[in-house]
């Protein structure tokens, strides 16, 4: 069980306890410590905060909210507090970003995909490789950097990185950002700081920004303090949060270093990249969604295909939009997220979750061998048809049939997307902040939803 599941249980304790007293709320309490020990929160940070819970539950209520929902929401939002706040916000239009940090964070690979973020907001980039420590380096980010069609520079035979960081800005002068990659070393020395200084100097950036795995955990404070006391780091990429139990670890410790997360990793493709937000971050993992956050992800993909966010989350279901929608949803991330983003992922089928390419294109060559009236009215397909799609595309009839089994299991789900727009999502704003509650009352599960976190 994740944090965010053992978080989520921990609340729904309080919102569904038939009594309502002190010693539901220490329970609920007992149940947030072990769910944020485990993910590797200092100890003492995480007393401080179930301290402040039991000091706040009984103070004079807020008017309009009950004792129950007074306390889910300081707990939702003290929680907040611990992995980040809400100040952080990415920047718009940089110009220059050094990324630093120490082998095996994953800090090559988030230079693509912060080249990949930027490019789609209109930026003209260039990535410099200023790793002439690892050998394999160079060649690693130009591959990058060519699947992306940014423009790239370094120089595998000059051994001073801040020659190359020199050369490359006089190559890319006439570009909106640079993005240099330094190099790392096992664990933080001399002559690290020594070169990452250097570089510092000729490139003179307005983000320093630090790149950590999730799964160094609190460790990450220590990392944040030594590289913002050699180079003034004043941002943290946190990578492989989809897959580290420590992320809340790493986020908080990162938030008591006083160095704030600017983004997350939460993948291997290049678009696995999101700005972070506590509040959205939290609220997701919990399972109560992250609509803005599904907007956003179809929004940039509506600039990429001629498809626009209403037809890629809803919209008229026929097997030909399945297939859209199925190929669309998964270069968003993943079926998975998408629903973790609607807070709906265990009403999802497995195999839905778990639909590969190969599968899609499989299910292409069937619907190749359909008639246009069977892709448009799907319930044609008696034995008789599903023998000759079968026959005339080279698959199984078990194979046809889980497709037509996954187009009917699709159509529910997507049922859930129907109605989700701008103008509902910014009605369903206060603030700027989000109400989940209301959020999941209208997408996720019909359950009914006292409180409302914001």
């Amino acid at each position: 069980m994740g944090l965010g599941e053992k978080l989520h249980n921990a609340m729904e304790m309080l919102r569904k306890a038939t009594v309502f007293d002190r010693e539901t709320i220490k329970e609920a309490i007992k149940e947030i410590q072990r769910a944020l020990i485990a993910a590797d929160v200092e100890v003492q940070l995480v007393l401080d905060l179930t301290k402040k819970i039991e000091a706040e539950a009984f103070k004079e209520l807020p008017k309009g909210l009950t004792r129950r929902e007074h306390v889910l929401k300081i707990t939702y939002e003290l929680l907040v507090e611990l992995i980040g706040g809400t100040e952080t916000k990415a920047p718009e239009k940089p110009k220059r970003i050094l990324l630093v940090g120490l082998y095996g964070q994953g800090k090559t690979t988030t230079v693509s995909k912060l080249a990949k973020y930027y490019s789609k907001r209109g930026l003209k980039i260039g990535i410099v490789c200023a790793d002439t420590y690892r050998p394999a380096a160079f060649e690693q980010l130009k591959q990058l950097s060519e699947k992306l069609g940014i423009a790239f520079y370094g120089n595998p035979k000059e051994k001073k990185a801040d020659a190359v960081v020199k050369e490359a800005l006089k190559q890319f002068s006439n570009f909106d950002l640079a993005i240099v990659d330094s190099a790392g070393r096992d664990a933080f020395n001399a002559e690290l700081v020594s070169e990452i200084k250097a570089v510092n100097n000729v490139f003179r950036p307005d983000y320093k920004w630090l790149v950590i795995g999730a799964d160094v955990g609190q460790l990450a404070k220590k990392q944040a303090i030594a590289f913002h006391d050699a180079v003034g780091v004043n941002g943290v990429i946190i990578t492989r949060m989809d897959g580290s139990a420590k992320g809340g670890g790493a986020l908080s410790a990162c938030n008591i270093a006083k160095c704030p997360v600017v983004f997350i990793g939460t993948g291997e493709k290049a678009e696995d990249l999101e700005e972070f937000d506590a509040q959205r971050f939290l609220s997701r993992v919990m399972g109560y969604g992250d609509l803005q956050g599904l907007l956003e992800k179809a929004k940039e993909l509506s600039e990429e295909q001629e498809l626009s966010p209403e037809e890629i989350l809803q919209g008229a279901f026929n097997l030909e939009t399945f297939y859209q929608q199925l190929k669309a949803t998964k270069k968003m991330g993943s079926i998975g997220k998408i629903a973790e983003m609607l807070g709906m992922k265990m009403q999802v089928p497995k195999e839905i979750l778990e639909t590969t390419e190969e599968k899609l294109d499989s299910f292409k060559i069937i619907m190749d061998s359909m008639t246009k009236q069977e892709k448009t009215n799907p319930d044609l397909l008696n034995h008789k048809r599903i023998e000759r799609v079968s026959k005339g595309s080279g698959k199984t009839e078990s194979q046809v049939r889980e497709l037509l089994k996954q187009f009917k299991q699709m159509q529910k789900v997507f049922k859930k997307f129907k109605g989700l727009d701008e103008a509902k999502l910014e009605k369903m704003q206060k603030n700027g902040k989000l109400d989940f509650g209301k959020l999941l009352q209208g997408f996720g599960p019909k359950k009914k939803q006292k409180f409302k976190i914001r």
